[in-house]
């Protein structure tokens, strides 16, 4: 890949969420996960957690380097089962386990969901997804799930064994895991013009993505086959909401900021059609109903926040 590029061989304590916004502020008293015990997984292999094979790849000249090959150990799965075996160890019989994916980790999130609810048949297993809804696009997924070793994956997992790659989507996941816990409402949050999403889907060979069709699709897809499937879709071009990302606001009246923006979290402060979003994922995680939101122009930002009172 030219540039920049979206492989990291390793993660480290460095990767850890520490006293971030979002679900991680603690210190939050509307944080409706700040006293839940959270255990992180940074992405380190590339793979959205769904890999297992070790993969050679060509490597073009850049930087002055010349061209070569290169190994890449695509065992994101390892890594995830990894961690959950730890922590199926440390905690045998919690009351309600959350199992949320942001952007990468979205995607594969209901996967999870059903290892989790495998492991913890008692407790109140609830799934929110943050982002990644909006690859739909056929037939180049093929040359991923192949270079990851993906049916590999799910080769391995109860449940999954015989979902094949022919025709295979993202939301495939979904269907299959509604199918085997229909006590489960999936939920998954995206902005309907994430211009992240559409830079991964350009990286894919998709020349013009349009990313609101693609959600369009894929949330049809998955609503025919699953009843249990719940939607926020917001205005903007940003990606991601649970863990730390910020708007920012310029007030009407410039004295009071002296021109510069206010910062919100927008796990906090992000609303949609008059809904604000911490109280529809508060309800999510907890096990509550919720319906669909979605916005209508999609352009014009929408806060639930108020202008900081000041003195006459």
């Amino acid at each position: 890949m030219h540039g920049r590029p979206f492989y990291r061989p390793f993660a480290g304590l460095e990767d850890g969420p520490g006293d971030g916004g979002g679900i991680f502020d603690a210190g939050n008293p509307e944080n409706p996960l700040a006293d839940y015990t959270l255990v992180y997984l940074p992405t380190a292999n590339g793979d959205l957690f769904l890999g297992d094979s070790v993969t050679t790849y060509d490597v073009p000249s850049m930087g002055g380097r010349p061209a070569g090959r290169i190994n890449i150990l695509h065992k994101g799965y390892d890594n995830a089962a990894s961690a959950l075996d730890w922590m199926f160890k440390t905690y045998r019989n919690p009351k309600t386990v959350a199992v949320l994916g942001w952007s990468a980790g979205a995607i594969a999130s209901p996967l999870y969901t059903h290892i989790v609810a495998q492991q913890y048949p008692d407790a109140l297993v609830t799934h929110f997804a943050d982002g990644g809804g909006g690859y739909r696009v056929g037939e180049r997924l093929a040359p991923l799930l192949k270079s990851w070793g993906t049916a590999n994956v799910l080769g391995t997992v109860r449940g999954f064994e015989d979902i094949g790659m022919d025709g295979f989507s993202w939301e495939d996941l979904y269907v299959r895991a509604a199918e085997l816990h229909p006590d489960i409402t999936f939920h998954q949050y995206n902005e309907r013009h994430d211009d992240v999403q559409g830079l991964f889907m350009r990286l894919m060979g998709v020349e013009k993505p349009n990313v609101a069709a693609n959600l369009d699709d894929a949330h049809a897809y998955i609503r025919a086959k699953v009843p249990s499937f719940r939607t926020y879709t917001s205005w903007g071009h940003d990606e991601a909401i649970i863990g730390g990302y910020y708007d920012a606001v310029l007030a009407k009246n410039a004295l009071d900021n002296r021109g510069r923006p206010h910062v919100l979290d927008r796990f906090y402060t992000r609303q949609t059609n008059g809904v604000r979003f911490l109280d529809w994922f508060a309800a999510a995680v907890t096990g509550k109903p919720v319906g669909d939101v979605a916005c209508v122009d999609c352009e014009t930002p929408e806060h639930y926040w108020r202008r900081p009172e000041f003195p006459q």
